[in-house]
């Protein structure tokens, strides 16, 4: 399959969008197709289980896996499987001047080729959610008291 991005700017420093990013419990208020999110190993940090559940356009598959890469407050990556899906989810912030941070979200789907067409059905409906998911991820952060 392949690989989905969107970026957004956002005037907060990148501590503040950080912290908001990389609450797993409210990962199903922004991220598309993600409909319930558990931290299954506590605190955050490399290495912690994640059980995500997809929405049925994602074959309803539950993902479960791990945090791959965590560098506060640049870097979140999480990678996992479960049914025919493998996703990686990378969450990367760069400081663009005057305390605004850019926030980029990449979300590679796969899956076995006879099963081809779950994945690029996934792939399509991610890639047309991501830049509304962008923006309920900054209605959640203008939320967040400072």
């Amino acid at each position: 399959m392949g690989r989905v991005g969107a970026s957004i700017e956002l005037p907060h420093p990148p501590e503040r969008v950080f912290r908001v990013a990389t609450r797993i419990e409210d990962l199903p208020r922004w991220l598309p197709e993600v409909v319930e999110a558990t931290l299954i190993d506590e605190p955050l940090a490399s290495g912690s289980r994640v059980r995500l559940r997809l929405s049925g356009a994602a074959a309803g598959a539950e993902v479960t896996g791990s945090v791959k890469q965590l560098r506060p407050p640049s870097m979140l990556v999480i990678g996992g499987s479960g049914g025919p899906l493998t996703v990686e989810v990378r969450t990367r912030l760069d400081p663009v001047g005057d305390g605004a941070t850019r926030i980029a979200l990449e979300i590679d789907v796969s899956t076995s080729p006879l099963l081809g067409f779950i994945g690029r059905e996934a792939e399509r409906r991610i890639n047309a959610e991501l830049p509304a998911s962008l923006q309920r991820f900054r209605a959640l952060l203008e939320a967040e008291p400072a």
